[in-house]
Order: C-alpha cells, then sequence, then structure tokens
C-alpha cells in the first residue's frame, strides 16, 4: 500500500515504487490519471491469506536486548519494532512486548545420515535341555515354569502317566535361549573329496556349520541310544542317512564302551578317562578343549554344559596349528604310536569342521603333519587301525575292517529339535 501525497502523479508513484503506471491503474481500479492527496493505492494483490497471529507477550528479563530477544522467537528485530511501535531498540527489564509470529526459521542442527540399523547379533532359538525335578517340585509347578501343560510334559518325556513325573527324575523341557546368529555359509553345507597333501592318500569331509539345519551327532549301533554291540562304518551310514560318516574314538573290544565322554543331543551317554574332546553347540559353534571327567573321575551335572554333542578322542596332534608331540598319560597303548591307517577331526575355524582317513599307514606325528597341511588348525586323532574308516552319501568310501563303537555323522537339512546340556 501507499499514501498519495500532494503533487503525486501516477508516474511519479510507479519511479518510486517499482510499479508501472498499468499495473497501478488496475489494481486501483482508476480510469484517469487523477489523484487524490491521502488516497491509499494498492501495489499488488489483496493477499486472502489472514496474517500469523502473534506469539504471546514477553516480558523483558535483566541481561535481555532486542536482538536476543528476536533471536529466541525466531522473528527479526524490525518485526518486533514494528510490533510494538517502538522508537529505539533500547529495551527495560519488565518491559511488555508482543512477539509476532515467526519470520526466521529456527536454527536446528544440521540433519544426520540415517545410519543403518546395527545387525542383531543373537537371537532367541527354542532349545530342549534336561533338568532335575526337586523335592519342593511338582508336576503342575515344573510344567508352567516351561509354559507348557502338564499333559504337554508327560508326552514330551514319553511318560504313560503324570504319575511317573516325581522328585529326583529327569525330564525333558524347553527353554528360549539367546544364542549368536551364526555368519553367513560360505561354502557348501558338507563335501567330499580325495586329495595327496605330502604325497599321502586321504579321503577328506569339510562341514560348515554356519549352516543352522547341519547337524553333527553320535551314530550308535542301536536305536536305544546305548551301548553294548557294534557296526561297520558302511552299516552305521546306510541305518543313519547320514550324509557323511567317520569312525569314532576309542572302545572296549568287548563291550565296545566308548573310552571318553559322549554327549548326544545334551545327554551323557557315558563318560571316560580320554581328557580332550571335540565339542559343539546347538546353534554350530566348535571347540576342541578338555575335560574334568579325567580328573575328578566321575562327570558332574555341569560338565560340558551348554553343549549339544560331544566326542571325546584324542591324543590331540595339532594345536594352533603346530604340532603336538607330547600326550596324555590316558594313552597308554603302544599301538596307538605305531604306523597305522588314521581318522581325524579337525577345526580351521570354530564354523569349520574337518574329517579326515586314509588307510595309508602313519605315524600320530605324520597324520599331523597331514592335517596341518590341509589348512587345519586344531585337531585331534579319532580310533585308527582296522577301526578307520568313512562314508559318504550311504556308501563306504574307505571301509572298516572290525566293527566300531559309534560313527560321528554329519546330518544336512536337519530341521528337528536342538538340545542344550
Amino acid at each position: 500500500m501507499v499514501t498519495v501525497r500532494r503533487g503525486d502523479t501516477l508516474p511519479r508513484i510507479a519511479a518510486r515504487t517499482g510499479v508501472s503506471v498499468a499495473r497501478l491503474r488496475a489494481l486501483n481500479g482508476l480510469r484517469g490519471s487523477g489523484l487524490i492527496s491521502g488516497q491509499v493505492l494498492r501495489l499488488g494483490p489483496v493477499s486472502t491469506t489472514k496474517p500469523a497471529a502473534p506469539q504471546g507477550v514477553y516480558t523483558v528479563k535483566r541481561g535481555d536486548w532486542l536482538s536476543r530477544v528476536a533471536a529466541h522467537f525466531g522473528v527479526t528485530v524490525p518485526a518486533l519494532v514494528r510490533a510494538n511501535a517502538l522508537k529505539t531498540t533500547v529495551i527495560r527489564p519488565g518491559q511488555k512486548l508482543i512477539v509476532p509470529a515467526r519470520t526466521v526459521p529456527v536454527r536446528t542442527a544440521p540433519a544426520q545420515a540415517a545410519r543403518p540399523k546395527a545387525r542383531p547379533t543373537t537371537e532367541v532359538r527354542t532349545l530342549y535341555t534336561y533338568v532335575r525335578m526337586t523335592a519342593g517340585d511338582t508336576p503342575t509347578r515344573l510344567a508352567a515354569r516351561y509354559r507348557l501343560s502338564v499333559d504337554a510334559l508327560r508326552r514330551l518325556n514319553g511318560l504313560t502317566s503324570y504319575r511317573f513325573i516325581v522328585p529326583g527324575s529327569k525330564l525333558l523341557v524347553p527353554t528360549r535361549v539367546p544364542v549368536p546368529i551364526p555368519p553367513a555359509p560360505l561354502h557348501q553345507p558338507v563335501t567330499f573329496k580325495t586329495l595327496r597333501p605330502l604325497g599321502v592318500r586321504v579321503q577328506i569331509i569339510t562341514v560348515d556349520l554356519r549352516y543352522r539345519s547341519t547337524l553333527i551327532a553320535p551314530v550308535l549301533p542301536s536305536t536305544a541310544d546305548t551301548f553294548g554291540r557294534g557296526a561297520r562304518v558302511g552299516q552305521l551310514a546306510r541305518a543313519s542317512s547320514a550324509r557323511a560318516l567317520i569312525n569314532g574314538s576309542y572302545f572296549h573290544p568287548l563291550s565296545f564302551a566308548p573310552a571318553g565322554d559322549i554327549v548326544m543331543q545334551g545327554r551323557m551317554l557315558t563318560w571316560g578317562r580320554i581328557p580332550m574332546a571335540l565339542a559343539i553347540t546347538p546353534d554350530n559353534r566348535a571347540t576342541i578343549r578338555a575335560s574334568t571327567t579325567p580328573l575328578l573321575r566321575r562327570p558332574l551335572d555341569t560338565s560340558w554344559a551348554g553343549m549339544e554333542t560331544v566326542i571325546a578322542t584324542g591324543p590331540r596332534i595339532l594345536s594352533g596349528g603346530k604340532l603336538t608331540v607330547g600326550y596324555s598319560s590316558a594313552f597308554r597303548d603302544p599301538a596307538l604310536f605305531g604306523r597305522a591307517a588314521r581318522s581325524a577331526v579337525g577345526l580351521v575355524s570354530n564354523r569349520d569342521l574337518v574329517l579326515v582317513s586314509t588307510h595309508t599307514r602313519l605315524t600320530t606325528t605324520e597324520m599331523g603333519k597331514v592335517m596341518a597341511r590341509l589348512g587345519i588348525r586344531d585337531a585331534l586323532l579319532l580310533d585308527g587301525g582296522s577301526s578307520t574308516g568313512i562314508a559318504w552319501n550311504g556308501l563306504p568310501v574307505l571301509e572298516s575292517v572290525r566293527k566300531v563303537s559309534y560313527g560321528i555323522g554329519v546330518f544336512t537339512g536337519y530341521t528337528g529339535r536342538r538340545y542344550l546340556r
């Protein structure tokens, strides 16, 4: 808007405001060129938008100055001056200021680039474990603790009546446990090769434990999960449907009882004097570690806690990629150290398992060198000699000469329960 002053003409106002004479005529509906002093002329179209409401009234505090107040409310100093008809920019404590609508954008911290969410490192899985019912437990309390009905607890344990759920008994129950998420697989779940490291012909099974559906488990001749009779490697492979299988560790030649700890599906089936074992968790992390059983001369309820599969064997022939030449006194049989056919289990990492078998007659040290040449870092001997055998896809590649106590099976595409000791 502009107010006509004495002596103003349309060309003069056009020159002063930058709006053309024709635009001034159109905006104000002028037909002639005469103007009246005090007349108000529009310089642009009438806005249909209502002016923004003021933000309110602010009481000046000690230490305030006008630009500080303006910045706080997001307005300009001239806007504050106009809203309050100020003749100076000096303000005093206690003075009331009308704060106009915001005209200056509020400064904010620079927007940070959206960060991708961190990949979770654990997942919760349902694992099955065995618990001992205590004196204060009842079937109802125990079932409720694991979110089961009494009937579901009975059926899970194969009991014909809940009356068999009594203090002192061991019962299978489901638990939800956080476990590490396995990394992405690097290879096929299981592969078979024949190689000649150091000129020795060996049969090699490599297992990628990054697959959740891969299972390593002892394979017994009896479906009752008991020892007492043996079977050859080929028989165990055909009966179990294992994708791959190798002979297990040492055993008594008459009773077929293993000489070391065996944990299968979270249950300790047998225990013995062998001090080292391959141990695998239900989320498929493998390790070679010492057993406490020979030291204590008996297993504890806490022995091999957290493991699903344990196979005690040895001696240890590789540790950290280096040959081991000093063996435990548990290995007393002189025949163990002579030349014989050999089987061994090794780890390249805790997710890369290797099973190796050869009918070439080697010493323990020579077998260690062969395993090291294959890139294996930690390795244990399995039973050798006439027990040596390995099978692939249900057929023996190297058949054992005699019956063995058990085999170590590799199962792929497994979708059944996983167990936790």
